[in-house]
């Protein structure tokens, strides 16, 4: 008896500082970073197509509390520039996600925009730089929550007053900057016969370091956030396949994430560049390591201009005991708005392809 109500002190422990974190402004983040570029680096925005859109779900912590869930949901555009021929243009695009977690839904809303400029350096690399500006929105139901005060000294009682905070919502506005480099030999952005490319780049967020508290304390803010990264597409000649190596590191004050993964891609079927009756399919199977916290094995399935990707965290942090290593579940959808082969490239000032000779690559960011 006493084992198992240590255990639900340790689990309602860790569960409450979970709940702390995300209070003091820990940001959402998707195991399937490669399909939410714009969360990593608004400089990500339109660098290798003209127009994407991408949904994120991820829904954790089923097994052991009331589900931590979150919706997400960007787009981005190239504007006003031609194919091929230009060596800079503009970027626009949004990206949107609402999260609810922890049994008072403690709900985080956020709206925002980026603004970026695409330059071209050399016959197959691109500096990006981007800014970004949102809307954001923090609520809690405190009617779900219990208090200390609740406590009459043998048992919890609702019909005690909890503790009176000044205010269940507050709003801020919120800044952010990024860089990138982009290389690729070629941008079709599944074929792997000869192409090779990789993305890397650094951005900051919470560069204003907006008021976070629902008490109106002065002194607290939300703290900056770091993002550096890269990703590597090397193809495989011979076997119509490439790999996918890339890693994350994420800094917010104290908390530190670092994430690691590889992806193998499998191309069941090449499009044909000039009828354009044989369409593209791939598959990918790989798997991703969030350090000392999940391990998340990964599918994505692209179609055209299609993908669709599921994975599954496998929790490894110190609630494995208790959730038996049950953690989330995400998918992702993504549509671009041209697949890019041929003169058509999705990379809009990539190289023109040699009259006769198909190029090939696959997908990053």
């Amino acid at each position: 008896m006493k084992a198992a109500v240590r255990k639900i002190v340790l689990v309602c422990v860790f569960l409450q500082v979970i709940a702390a974190v995300n209070l003091f402004g820990q940001d959402i983040h998707f195991s399937q970073y490669g399909d939410a570029p714009v969360y990593l680096n608004p400089a990500l925005c339109a660098v290798s197509y003209d127009m994407r859109f991408i949904a994120n779900y991820k829904s954790q912590w089923k097994s052991v509390a009331t589900p931590y869930k979150t919706f997400g949901a960007s787009g981005e555009f190239a504007m006003k520039h031609k194919k091929l021929n230009r060596k800079s243009y503009w970027t626009t695009g949004f990206n949107a996600f609402n999260d609810i977690s922890g049994a008072g839904n403690f709900n985080s809303l956020h709206i925002g925009l980026m603004l970026g400029t695409v330059i071209k350096s050399g016959q197959f690399g691109k500096f990006s730089m981007a800014l970004s500006g949102a809307f954001d929105q923090r609520s809690v139901n405190y009617s779900k929550l219990t208090w200390d005060s609740q406590y009459n000294g043998y048992k919890y009682d609702p019909y005690l007053l909890g503790e009176v905070v000044p205010t269940n919502k507050f709003i801020y506005g919120d800044f952010g900057a990024g860089l990138n480099y982009h290389f690729a030999k070629s941008e079709r952005y599944i074929s792997a016969a000869d192409g090779h490319r990789f993305d890397i780049g650094l951005a900051a967020y919470h560069v204003n370091v907006p008021f976070y508290s629902f008490y109106g304390n002065t002194g607290e803010n939300l703290k900056m956030r770091y993002v550096q990264y890269s990703n590597f597409t090397f193809a495989l000649p011979g076997i119509q396949s490439n790999i996918t190596p890339a890693y994350v590191v994420m800094l917010q004050g104290t908390q530190v994430e670092i994430i690691g993964s590889l992806m193998f891609r499998y191309v069941i079927a090449d499009a044909s560049v000039h009828s354009g009756t044989i369409k593209p399919v791939a598959i990918s199977l790989g798997a991703a390591y969030r350090m000392r916290d999940a391990f998340s094995p990964q599918v994505l399935f692209e179609y055209d201009k299609y993908a669709f990707g599921v994975s599954y965290d496998l929790n490894l942090s110190p609630l494995t005991p208790f959730s038996k290593t049950l953690g989330s579940l995400e998918v992702c959808l993504r549509y671009n708005w041209n697949p890019g082969y041929g003169v058509g490239v999705g990379n809009t000032t990539g190289p023109r392809p040699t009259p006769g000779k198909t190029q090939h690559s696959s997908t990053g960011f």
